[in-house]
């Protein structure tokens, strides 16, 4: 029977890096996306089949992972931390998950290992040059970007996620979003310099054609921050790509609409053998 276990912050160059893990198998990394966590693949862990090593990672300065000193992040950065987490593991061949900016992030590590990365699935990800709307290149702006974050409250946060993230707000976790805003509210600064580090992903896009892992795109028919045409293209710009769209649903669809979203996911995965 499968069951959720913990390491306690594996001690890597990036930094002492928190994983949960679930079962035991052929294992899958995990890479969440900004001002989150590896909660967010809370329903993909727990529909993981017998057989799957589920293993989601917090990102250096997100969740419970602290950076370590001159830590930089950014696209590279964070891709250098879950290969030295893979290997902190002892990982050779895995598959890999990414949501929003962990799905550039993992894009990037299929293109920098891919003797390693058997299998590619990309949320709703942050991987071509998209536009962005004026609230979100204010933060970007010297000076004013740290004033703003200072402002941004427990509500505005709640609220991004509710009207923005979700298609249906009705389905947002609000305490796994409060437990989000208090990593966010307690170091902002490493927020905003991940935000300022990430907002263009022409690094990535210029990898995604080194991508030789067999890759599901998945998307949010109703995602407000990143429109499914931007599904269409990433999975034209990586060899042999898929796309699943999932319907009546926004930014994040292994948690508004998990019962929808994961199945493909897993069955796309397989065994593992």
């Amino acid at each position: 029977m499968n069951t959720m276990t913990t390491h306690d912050r594996l001690e890597t160059p990036s930094g002492r890096i928190h994983i949960a893990e679930w079962g035991r198998g052929h294992p899958v990394v995990m890479i969440h996306g900004l001002f989150t966590s590896s909660a967010s693949f809370e329903n993909l862990l727990a529909r993981l089949p017998e057989g799957r090593r589920g293993l989601a990672i917090d990102l250096p300065g997100f969740g419970e992972s602290t950076p370590a000193p001159g830590f930089e992040p950014g696209w590279k950065g964070f891709a250098r931390a879950a290969i030295e987490a893979a290997d902190a593991l002892g990982l050779g061949e895995f598959d890999l998950v990414g949501h929003s900016m962990g799905g550039g992030i993992a894009a990037l590590v299929a293109s920098l290992c891919p003797e390693r990365v058997r299998r590619l699935v990309l949320v709703d990800a942050v991987a071509l040059p998209f536009d962005v709307p004026l609230k979100g290149r204010l933060p970007l702006v010297p000076v004013l970007g740290e004033a703003l974050f200072k402002l941004y409250g427990e509500r505005m946060f709640i609220n991004y996620f509710k009207g923005d993230v979700f298609f249906d707000g009705a389905r947002m976790d609000r305490e796994k979003v409060l437990v989000w805003y208090g990593i966010f509210a307690s170091n902002r600064a490493t927020a905003l310099a991940a935000l300022r580090a990430t907002a263009d992903p022409s690094p990535v896009a210029r990898a995604l054609g080194g991508v030789r892992s067999k890759t599901l795109v998945v998307w949010g028919e109703r995602d407000a921050i990143l429109t499914p045409a931007l599904g269409r293209s990433l999975e034209a710009a990586i060899p042999g790509a898929r796309l699943h769209v999932v319907p009546d649903c926004g930014h994040a669809p292994l948690e508004e609409r998990p019962d929808e979203a994961c199945p493909p996911v897993i069955a796309f995965l397989g065994a593992g053998d």
